[in-house]
């Protein structure tokens, strides 16, 4: 005999089921990225830069935690007309918040703030998203937001063919000429804030670049999967803005009387931006993204690879060399089939992804792991990154010794053209979330990202996968050879064979 709590489970169940293949519909005028004003300091500052403002967009990568940090929140005090930040994880620690205050104060000084957010990504409490949204000028939408807000853990087994499709994409837009895209959530492991040290890479992206990557935003935000929390959530009042307010407010004076903002103050890409030498790398980029319906289980386009896709032709044409970093990586049968293609035609194929010692996602490991031994066989040259990968070298600023876990999403082609943003190379990646990011024509910043490829493959960052004699794996660093996974333990050796076992890749 059922007892009540679970004669309401399964009620609640059967609700949930009832609903899941439908999200309230709300009739909304259109919004769209504000004109940026001709006397805004980011449009002063670009005018005096762009060598062809009308074809050319202006770049800058953005390698270390601090100097990405300092970007994001340089963006967000120099906006003037309008800021819109689209993101995967917005956590609710140190630096979400500290992001979440410098929003607060635009949106005091006339700014028009958008935040989207994934609903499963949000770290943010519903209470703090409504206070925001309460602001006269700031507005905040869940993407494919769950239909439970108390029961969620319900709500994502009963709506999972609906949520199972994501929102990854990362951008931040700021008075439509500047941009920010690449791996980085809002969070601070992403930011050299937490033991946990993502390695990852940005792109700030001034001029036409910008307008691209905002016409992306307003077909998310426009987009009936885009929900506004003041129609899914309880409503906010002022009392609840001002709390929120002056909890922000102190968690950025304690901030400033730290090292955190020291640091972002004295980081390479402030001091660089304040001498006026700040290099940009000037020249005609594309913006990649994959539309929102890709994640709309009631469209025809769900699950169509779009930016896989425009990156596969300039995969197809490649001639010499391919450089690939992805902190997931699951090539499946048909990626597996392609690179050996590239390799039969005498391209040069190199890969850096994660090891299992570094990785943070064991099923996404267990996924990869079957795939090393045909790609070495085809002659596709393999690198892990080591958790302790130049401990010496790479100095956390904040917290002492972290351990270091690659984040970064990059393609170089032939030395030509880099991608940098939000995709990984693996079935999630390609069919199930949608992903977004820039492809830039340049020479020089090619070789610049051929050299931070280098680096984060030398042997004290990353081993070297190879065959030995006898074709078994093995992992090559520092005069050392591993025959087994180095640096796992055992459980997670374990861990990550059992669930090889499970019919999952897809879903990786």
């Amino acid at each position: 005999m059922l007892t009540i709590r679970a004669f309401c489970l399964v009620v609640l169940t059967s609700l949930v089921y009832g609903c899941a293949t439908h999200l309230p519909q709300h009739a909304l005028p259109p919004s769209f990225v504000l004109p940026a004003q001709d006397d805004a300091p980011l449009t002063r500052y670009l005018d005096n830069r762009l060598v062809a403002p009308e074809v050319w967009s202006a770049f800058n990568p953005l390698y270390e935690g601090k100097d990405a940090l300092a970007a994001r929140l340089y963006l967000i005090d120099q906006a003037r007309s309008g800021i819109d930040l689209q993101t995967y994880i917005y956590a609710g620690d140190t630096t979400g918040q500290l992001i979440s205050a410098h929003l607060l104060q635009a949106a005091d000084r006339g700014v028009r703030v958008r935040i989207l957010v994934d609903d499963i990504g949000s770290g943010l409490s519903d209470v703090k998203v409504t206070s925001l949204d309460w602001h006269p000028n700031i507005e905040v939408r869940l993407f494919n937001p769950l239909k439970l807000r108390t029961f969620r853990l319900l709500s994502k087994v009963g709506e999972f063919g609906r949520i199972n499709h994501r929102m990854h994409n990362k951008l931040l837009v700021a008075d439509g000429v500047a941009m920010i895209t690449g791996g980085r959530n809002i969070g601070d492991e992403y930011f050299a804030l937490s033991p946990m040290d993502f390695q990852d890479i940005d792109i700030i992206g001034l001029g036409p670049i910008a307008r691209d990557a905002g016409g992306s935003f307003d077909l998310f935000w426009n987009h009936d999967l885009s929900q506004p929390v003041s129609k899914i959530l309880r409503r906010s009042d002022d009392k609840a803005l001002a709390k929120l307010r002056s909890e922000l407010t102190s968690v950025r004076r304690q901030a400033a009387r730290g090292p955190l903002m020291e640091a972002v103050a004295e980081s390479n890409f402030i001091r660089a931006l304040q001498e006026d030498r700040l290099a940009w790398y000037q020249g005609p980029a594309e913006w990649l993204f994959d539309p929102p319906a890709k994640a709309d289980t009631h469209s025809e386009l769900t699950g169509e690879p779009f930016l896989t896709r425009s990156l596969a032709r300039h995969t197809a044409a490649l001639e010499h060399e391919l450089l690939v970093m992805s902190a997931y990586f699951i090539p499946g049968e048909q990626g597996n089939n392609a690179f050996q293609r590239l390799r039969e035609r005498g391209v040069s194929v190199s890969i850096l992804t994660n090891s299992l010692a570094s990785t943070d996602v064991l099923a996404v490991h267990s996924g990869y792991a079957r795939y090393r031994k045909p790609l070495l066989e085809s002659g596709v040259e393999l690198w892990e990154l080591r958790p302790l990968a130049a401990q010496h070298e790479r100095v956390n600023t904040f917290v002492g010794d972290s351990l270091a876990s690659l984040h970064a999403k990059k393609l170089i082609f032939d030395r030509q053209s880099v991608f940098i943003g939000s995709l990984n190379l693996d079935p999630r990646s390609v069919n199930l979330n949608t992903e977004a990011g820039v492809l830039v024509e340049h020479t020089a910043l090619a070789d610049y990202m051929h050299s931070l490829f280098e680096r984060w493959t030398d042997e004290d960052y990353a081993w070297r996968l190879s065959l030995n004699e006898r074709g078994e794996l093995q992992w090559l660093a520092e005069g050392e050879v591993w025959t087994r996974e180095p640096d796992a333990s055992r459980t997670r050796r374990l861990i990550t064979w059992l669930v090889g076992w499970l019919p999952i890749e897809s879903q990786l």
